[in-house]
Formats: C-alpha cells, structure tokens, sequence
C-alpha cells in the first residue's frame, strides 16, 4: 500500500491511498492539520515504527476501512462486513496506536520547543532507546514535511510484513456449528 500525504492549501492536507486489499479508497482531507507534523502523518509513522499490524494503517493495507472509505458504488455489504472483521481484530492495535502516537508526539514536541500536546502516558509503555529512535524517525519526517511547497507530497509504502490477509485468516470469523442442523 502507498500512502501519499498532499499539502493541499494553507492549513489543509489531503491523503491518497492505493492498497492492494479491498476496493479503491477516495482521497480526502484529513483532519489534524499542524506545520510541524500532521496528526494522520503522525499515526503513520507511529505504527509503520512500532510494528502496530492492524492501527489505522494496517486496516487500510489489510482492506479494511476505518477513517476512509470507497466510492459508493464499491461500498458493497461484503465490503462492509470485511471492515467491520478487521476493525474488531484490531480493536487492541488501535488503542495501542493511539496511545503510542500521543507519548510520542509529546516526546518529538519537547525535542523541538513546543508543548502543544501533554503525555499523561496513556498506558504505552516504552523503553527509553525505542522512543528515542520514533523521536529521531518523526523529527525526520518533520523536517521533510516543513520543506514541502503547496501542492509538494510525501509517500510512504506500508511494509508487506505488517499487512494482515484477511483471507487466510480464521481471526474474526464466526465458528461454524459442528453439529448438523434440526429440521
């Protein structure tokens, strides 16, 4: 899956999708506009750094759907049903994303002088050096973002390894009753 963030306008941002699993997703305008480091930006380099296979982005890769959606004409019952499996295995992934996203922003914020976001370490314990290497990642990041002209992009591929196959998968599914049906 490529993920390509657009600074659309002033204050705006849009994120466009291509994935392998699951129909095409309509790019959007993304909420959490910020100079620095954009909130859905953020989310991603968070999960792609500490291996979250279903967040928000591995939902996505995986076909699944979350914040973005398909045209509606590919928004069949199936589809939707395929979305609502993934997003219920990655309930626990989600919290954790969003629980690592906020140390980690809180973290990345002292490192560049602002104190927009408190950590009050919403349970996401992480080692010392692990944080450090997001820190260094989205401070990276950052710099490239900040340098991008109105209409500039960034784009990332979302690893193969954290990309769940729901189709091979017995996760999610409703068990079948073994005994035979009464008639």
């Amino acid at each position: 899956m490529q993920v390509t963030f657009t600074k659309a306008g002033p204050k705006r941002y849009t994120v466009a999708i291509e994935r392998e699993h699951g129909p095409a997703l309509v790019p959007r305008f993304a909420p959490g506009y910020d100079d620095l480091m954009p909130h859905d930006l953020a989310h991603y380099l968070v999960e792609e750094y500490f291996e979250i296979e279903l967040g928000v982005w591995g939902q996505l890769a995986s076909g699944g759907g979350g914040i973005f959606a398909p045209a509606p004409e590919d928004n069949s019952l199936r589809y939707q049903r395929r979305a609502a499996r993934i997003g219920a295995i990655g309930r626990e992934d989600m919290q954790r994303s969003e629980h690592l996203v906020v140390t980690t922003v809180a973290a990345w914020e002292r490192t560049v002088g602002r104190t927009k976001h408190r950590d009050f370490s919403h349970g996401a314990e992480v080692a010392p050096d692990t944080l450090r290497g997001a820190v260094q990642r989205m401070g990276e990041v950052a710099g490239r973002w900040r340098a991008l002209h109105l209409g500039g992009s960034i784009a990332f591929v979302w690893p193969k390894e954290l990309t769940f196959d729901a189709a091979k998968s017995r996760r999610g599914r409703r068990r079948r009753s073994l005994e035979p049906a009464r008639g």
